[in-house]
């Protein structure tokens, strides 16, 4: 086993150049660029990040994904297949190229995540994958994992048309009800300032709100597209700033 760490886009291509054997070195570009994505998750939720690495199953086969973002920000072990790409000519007198070659290594990739200082953000160049050649276990069948939970596309739709247009706090309840939503979408559904606020929020931040008072009922994601990035767990999503008619 040989161990060795890598920043973020300053990669693995470096020790990859010295492996001579073309399908390790393919293997290896894989990791790569895994170790990369792995950086993008501002809320690390375990089994969504198994969920879309499962998405690359041609080359990478998901042993394992642990962390819960915060002390931990998050671990996954994988096994990678490496192919020798380069073309092959016929052999003998057959007219078909002989097989490539194909190798399996299995990496631990741990992301390291500075501590914030403040209220600061931390930026994904901030943030470090230690990665790990282990030896492949010889009986560990991949993991499966669940699509992430998001609201139905026609959540929005459904909310114009079933909210009451009166301040019915039970009838609002209902209304998102039958919506049957992943129980991982947080629902927050509170009567503030003579109005009835409804914050759905997916596990990733995005996050739908709706507002009724008497006659009327609006619904609009509070997060414009031009708006400031900020991670996901500083994203506002509550019944009050619904209710308040927040925007940003």
């Amino acid at each position: 086993m040989r161990r060795f760490t890598l920043l973020v886009l300053a990669s693995l291509l470096t020790l990859a150049a010295c492996v001579t054997d073309p399908a390790v070195r393919d293997a290896r570009d894989h990791v790569d660029r895994v170790a990369d994505q792995l950086t993008g998750y501002d809320l690390w939720i375990a089994e969504d990040v198994g969920y879309h690495l499962t998405r690359e199953e041609e080359y990478v086969t998901v042993l394992d994904v642990s962390g819960d973002g915060d002390g931990d920000p998050g671990r996954v072990r994988i096994k990678v297949r490496g192919k020798d790409r380069t073309p092959r000519p016929p052999t003998g007198s057959s007219d078909t190229p002989s097989p490539p070659e194909v190798v399996f290594l299995c990496f631990d990739l741990k992301v390291i995540q500075p501590a914030r200082a403040g209220h600061r953000r931390v930026r994904k160049t901030d943030r470090k994958v230690d990665v790990t050649e282990i030896d492949c276990p010889e009986s560990a069948p991949p993991r499966g994992f669940r699509p992430p939970a998001t609201l139905p596309a026609e959540t929005s739709s459904w909310l114009k048309k079933n909210l009451p247009t009166t301040l019915d706090l039970d009838a609002a309840r209902r209304a998102v009800r039958g919506l049957r939503l992943d129980p991982r979408i947080r629902q927050d559904i509170a009567e503030h300032d003579g109005r009835i606020g409804i914050a759905l929020r997916e596990p990733d931040g995005t996050c739908l709100f709706a507002q009724v008072w008497p006659t009327t009922v609006q619904v609009w994601s509070p997060w414009r597209s031009w708006a400031p990035p900020v991670l996901p767990a500083e994203r506002a999503c509550s019944a009050a700033q619904a209710a308040s008619g927040y925007s940003y």
